[in-house]
């Protein structure tokens, strides 16, 4: 019997020892026993479960996040990074960007602009500040009252402030995501949440009212379906009486159409789409800002292939193709960093269709555009494109292209 007890006694103490070992693990390991893994052993476990997956990118942009439970938000996008670079097919993690922002800003809504301010630039295309505004926002429709209360953080939060330098694509990206926000804030009233855009700005107004219409037509989560569902077109012939609600303002009704991009989704992926497409546009500036609009959606739809992309570009007249290569181009490192050696290559077959500079051209301004002047990410991008551009580039000597 003294046997039997000592046996108990001994494994309770035995147990004891094992809970206080775990315990311990846990509080070394940064609040949980998996602390100690490193982020690519994160990213296989990812892959792993999605390899199956008939839809791995949106297999992925359903698992990385659940990592959040483990790991830092910035380490999330860490594992997303090592991911891209074993699956080239998952360059375009803009919803990721979303979730992963989303889940942050949920641990502590209070600290949204936070959030903003430690979104990665240069990966998602720049997802990441959407998800923050819209978790913040996604269950109030806010009274005129309110909206009065938050627009002086409206105006500020995009721009530069302490622990918060941003470029100018972080600046456009962050007021497009602004302009989602206003449908939620407003509860979907379109003309109340345009007005709302032209007073939190004025340099960044078109991707204001981008964001506005783009939540028409492309909601994302369940709250995204449920806000619109009352007003988004669900055909063709719908769009066209939507927008024509907006008619009187070129700038406005072109901004409806560009967006309605997606119920013509077939239609675009041809240079002769795209010149329809974009027929219906007023000529001159607005006509213009269609065809970059239509060339920037199409990079991410076509996954960045280069054939692909040289294929739509070719057969557009000579100054829509110019502007095709250099689109292309240009979206390639707004969307990840790490494709400018692809977006320069893009640019030299734009030269030999006689089309290079503008191309060039807009390589060398976004290079002053999306990253910090003087940053190792803007001097990489200078010194591959060709001598005359380089030194402009390096200079900085290089304004935004016209429409």
């Amino acid at each position: 019997m003294s046997k039997n007890k000592n046996k108990i006694i001994n494994l309770a103490i035995l147990l004891v020892f094992v809970v206080i070992l775990i315990e311990g693990f846990t509080l070394l390991g940064g609040g949980s026993y998996f602390g100690n893994r490193t982020l690519e052993a994160w990213a296989e476990e990812v892959i792993e479960s999605c390899k199956e997956s008939n839809h791995k990118s949106s297999c992925y942009d359903e698992e990385i996040p659940k990592l959040m439970d483990h790991i830092s938000y910035e380490e999330a996008f860490e594992v997303t990074r090592i991911i891209q670079n074993q699956d080239p097919n998952y360059w375009y993690c803009h919803v990721l960007g979303h979730n992963l922002s989303a889940r942050e800003t949920a641990k502590d809504p209070s600290k949204w602009m936070d959030v903003v301010a430690r979104s990665p630039s240069g990966i998602c295309s720049n997802g990441a500040i959407h998800g923050a505004f819209q978790e913040r926002f996604r269950v109030e429709v806010l009274s005129l009252e309110q909206i009065e209360e938050i627009i002086p953080d409206l105006k500020r939060v995009c721009e530069p402030r302490e622990g918060y330098n941003p470029t100018g694509l972080e600046q456009a990206s962050c007021y497009h995501a602004l302009g989602h926000l206003t449908m939620y804030m407003t509860g979907a009233e379109t003309r109340k949440s345009l007005s709302t855009c032209d007073r939190i700005t004025s340099n960044f107004k078109q991707m204001c009212y981008d964001g506005v219409f783009m939540q028409i037509y492309q909601p994302l989560e369940p709250e995204d379906f449920a806000l619109v569902v009352d007003i988004a077109p669900k055909s063709q012939g719908e769009s066209d009486e939507f927008c024509q609600e907006f008619k009187n303002d070129d700038f406005t009704y072109s901004t409806c159409i560009r967006e309605s991009w997606p119920l013509w989704r077939k239609e675009i992926s041809t240079s002769e789409g795209v010149m329809a497409f974009c027929s219906r546009t007023p000529s001159g500036v607005e006509r213009n800002r269609c065809y970059n609009a239509v060339f920037y959606v199409n990079a991410p739809q076509v996954n960045f292939n280069k054939e692909k992309m040289i294929e739509i570009c070719t057969g557009l007249p000579t100054d829509v193709k110019a502007r095709c290569f250099a689109n292309f181009a240009s979206r390639m490192i707004e969307t990840d960093y790490r494709l400018s050696s692809n977006s320069v290559s893009l640019c030299q077959k734009a030269q030999e269709e006689g089309v290079g500079d503008r191309c060039y051209q807009e390589l060398a301004f976004y290079a002053q555009f999306n990253y910090h002047p003087g940053s190792e990410e803007s001097i990489s991008l200078c010194k591959a494109l060709p001598d005359d551009w380089r030194e402009r580039c390096l200079n900085g000597d290089v304004r935004a292209l016209e429409f």
